[in-house]
């Protein structure tokens, strides 16, 4: 199309542009003043036009000149033809277009901007309105379509879609530094938002203002978007509300289980595991979220990386779905930065998953690693209600920035089945929340790590770090071979926030042994003097340099081993800004050092009741210090039967550290384990009549590696044993494996389970049932506890 130098100015004043400013013109083929946008930018004067001719123009855009029009021949001619035919395409090299700090007045219309680092950014103070564009395929860190930052900017008839941010808002980030950020959305010529891809906020994030936004748009992602899409986060002085009014979807989630496969395809529908998808992330952007009838994304087994299978990280949870794999070994999620990304700066962390403002959200039975890239967060949580995590296995990370479960603002967090193990790092460790966070973890392992971090001015940060302002629970938890080299670090930091709670911390049945450090192994404090009850659990083979814990407030310690290498078990921590004295209590418990093995400080009551005993515990042992089955009891030790004959009121499990019944012999024990125990069986188990003269037994039990199986099936009563077998279920009544029996042997007859599948792979720790079936018919079952 030619389009005289008399037109274009007659038009420019039409649609508001003064005649007398100069319009520059820009065409790739050198039939117009210059061949490069940003050659014309740079030579403008406040108030001239850059007017761009098609073509795909391969650069950057800075726009720093007052009152600069950059348009393309759609602004002069109505035809949105020009939108896709004049591309300002950022080769993945640099942003699509910048306006700068304090640019008044700039308007950008009728292009296509794609392939950037950002689509457009726009700076603090400046004043800006963009018309007509299409904004698609850009890549950032936060705002990948959009950057608003601290500014006002008005958008008509903008197209934001397929874009991809790493962190928050795929679509448009509007962030305003806890000061006003004015978006104001055209509610005639409306703007269009769909389809990005984030970290959190998948296309909207508003961050920190103090105005209210109203976004009026003709197509969004969903027609009633949640938090999902639309994130607004306040901080501290910030209070804003965001509405949308959206009169078109882009698609319909669905309101039914889905599946994905390593061989998946994203093409499918997903709606069974022939038809399964291929990327986790796409399966829970399609899922409803269905607070009646939770829906579950099912991770089948296989390997799911950005190299293998072109993941996308991180994987954003969403409230009321649940994505579950099909166990720690079978589903294996094996975290990649993209490379975009990757060298961006030493403080962007590796995320594998994400809750971001996600309640009811939950992840469960799998393994999380990355592919050697350091600084890896495994979930990273913000705001969260009910966030579950349940039977993962996080393993060979590097926590150097950020823990491996970060989480910030969560409340009845329920976190059970957990091993995280085998890292090295400087910074972090297994957990932070850097705010408050309360609930339960149970069931959970954390062991073989080590901070190097070493410092004579800074303290180290704890491996395992919660700050909470109200409850927290850790129950059947296992802390074992870590070590903080610092001279001032804590391994274990269970912290309260200022403001008045009422704080409690409860450790039920926890095992910590041979932990390190020249410091303290734990460390709970309070200025608001908190509940604080530690109750059979075990410390032992533990060194320090000082003490074992250090604790203040109202503390109870009750049917409790103590037996450390240190020279104190416990030390009082005065937290004089309480403005009250602590109290602590000990009883039937095992103390090393008796009454002394306390570190008194003044103004401290100590209630060490003649319950306690001073001797040696007498554990099991054995060749293997870190099998937690070495701190359990002899038969010689002094710690059976000596707990607390009312436990009526310390809130126990009904299973020990080992899964047998927590109370057995009509006596608690001292300690994680009770001495000679069955295996706990729930009520919630299948009851097997009695069948005289038929047995099935299984030792060693708990387990590691195998456990030998004995089966007595007398012939008699039960006719012929002409078909008999012992099928394998888990706590979810699924079948793992069944072992046949030889049907032509009467009475007793061996065979073993060495913890793996029917497929051969690996099972996860946990409580399995064996059932002994002859005939057709359950005549026998007995509890098994796998322990990796």
């Amino acid at each position: 199309m030619t389009i005289h130098r008399s037109i274009i100015i007659g038009l420019l004043c039409v649609i508001g542009i003064a005649a007398h400013a100069v319009t520059r013109t820009v065409s790739l083929d050198g039939s117009q003043q210059y061949t490069s946008i940003q050659t014309a930018v740079s030579a403008s004067s406040p108030g001239d036009t850059v007017l761009v001719y098609p073509g795909r123009y391969l650069e950057s855009v800075i726009i720093n000149v007052q009152g600069l029009s950059l348009v393309s021949l759609e602004a002069i001619t109505g035809d949105p033809a020009y939108i896709d035919s004049t591309v300002i395409d950022g080769n993945r090299t640099g942003g699509g277009i910048r306006v700068e700090s304090n640019m008044q007045n700039i308007s950008i219309r009728g292009f296509s901007i794609t392939n950037g680092k950002k689509g457009v950014m726009l700076r603090e103070t400046s004043t800006s309105s963009i018309t007509n564009c299409s904004i698609f395929d850009n890549a950032a860190y936060n705002g990948a379509g959009i950057h608003v930052s601290w500014c006002t900017t008005s958008l008509s008839g903008v197209k934001i879609f397929d874009n991809y941010a790493y962190n928050m808002a795929g679509g448009i980030y509007i962030y305003g530094y806890m000061r006003d950020a004015y978006v104001n959305f055209d509610p005639v010529n409306r703007c269009s938002i769909y389809n990005n891809i984030a970290g959190a906020g998948q296309d909207i994030v508003v961050h920190s203002i103090h105005n209210d936004i109203h976004i009026p748009l003709d197509t969004f992602t969903v027609a009633n978007p949640t938090s999902y899409y639309v994130a607004a986060q306040e901080s501290w002085g910030t209070d804003f509300d965001v509405t949308m009014d959206v009169l078109n979807a882009h698609h319909q989630e669905i309101n039914h289980d889905l599946y994905v496969a390593p061989d998946g395809n994203d093409a499918n529908d997903g709606l069974t595991p022939a038809t399964a998808l291929r990327n986790i992330r796409t399966a829970i952007y399609r899922i409803a979220a269905d607070s009646l009838n939770q829906k579950t994304v099912h991770v089948l087994p296989g390997i799911y990386s950005r190299t293998t299978n072109q993941q996308i990280f991180p994987i954003t949870l969403k409230s009321w779905v649940k994505v579950k794999g099909a166990g720690m070994d079978a589903t294996q999620i094996v975290g990649e930065m993209d490379p975009l990304y990757a060298n961006v700066s030493s403080y962007v962390s590796l995320n594998v998953f994400r809750s971001y403002f996600q309640d009811h959200a939950s992840l469960q039975d799998m393994s999380i690693t990355t592919a050697g890239f350091h600084n890896c967060c495994a979930i990273y949580g913000y705001k969260e209600e009910s966030l579950h995590l349940k039977n993962l296995r996080m393993h060979g990370l590097s926590p150097d920035r950020s823990a491996i479960i970060h989480i910030t603002f969560a409340s009845n967090c329920l976190w059970d089945g957990l091993i995280i193990e085998d890292f090295t790092t400087e910074q972090k460790g297994f957990m932070c929340s850097d705010g408050y966070i309360t609930g339960v973890i149970r069931n959970s392992v954390f062991r073989n790590a080590t901070s190097t971090f070493v410092s004579d001015e800074v303290w180290s940060k704890p491996l395992f770090w919660i700050v909470t302002e109200g409850e927290i629970v850790l129950e059947n938890c296992h802390f074992d071979n870590i070590e903080v080299m610092d001279d001032d670090g804590d391994i274990i930091s269970i912290g309260f926030t200022p403001f008045p709670h009422d704080n409690s911390y409860r450790f039920v049945n926890c095992l910590f042994s041979n932990l390190r450090s020249h410091s303290r192994m734990l460390i709970m404090a309070s200025p608001n003097h908190p509940e604080m009850e530690i109750t059979n659990c075990t410390f032992s083979g533990n060194t320090s340099d000082s003490y074992i814990i250090m604790l203040n407030g109202n503390i109870r310690i009750t049917n409790s081993i103590f037996h450390n290498n240190s020279p104190y078990e416990i030390a009082i921590n005065q937290m004089p800004e309480s403005g009250e004295p602590s109290t602590i209590t000990v009883d039937h418990s095992l103390f090393k050092g008796g009454y002394n093995g306390i570190l008194r400080v003044p103004n401290t009551t100590i209630n060490y009741l003649d319950t306690n005993i001073d001797t040696d515990p007498l554990f099991q042992g054995g060749d293997d210090i870190n099998n937690p089955l070495y701190y359990s009891l002899s038969a010689a030790s002094p710690c059976i039967n000596t707990g607390t004959a009312d436990t009526s009121e310390l809130n126990l499990p009904p299973y020990d550290m080992a899964g047998n019944w927590r109370i057995w012999d009509g006596r608690i024990d001292m300690g994680c384990y009770e001495y000679g125990s069955e295996p706990w069986v729930s009520v919630d188990d299948p009851t097997i009549p009695h069948i005289p003269a038929v047995s099935l037994d299984a030792w060693p039990n708990p387990f590691k590696v195998f456990t030998n199986i004995k089966v007595n099936v007398p012939q008699g009563g039960l006719g012929r044993a002409e078909n008999a077998s012992i099928s394998i279920y888990n706590i979810k009544g699924q079948k793992v494996k069944t072992i046949a029996l030889d049907p032509s042997k009467a009475g007793e007859q061996f065979t073993y389970w060495d913890g793996r599948d029917g497929d051969n792979r690996l099972c996860s720790s946990g409580i399995y049932l064996l059932n002994l079936t002859v005939n057709g018919r359950n005549v026998s079952s007995k509890k098994v506890t796998l322990l990796r």
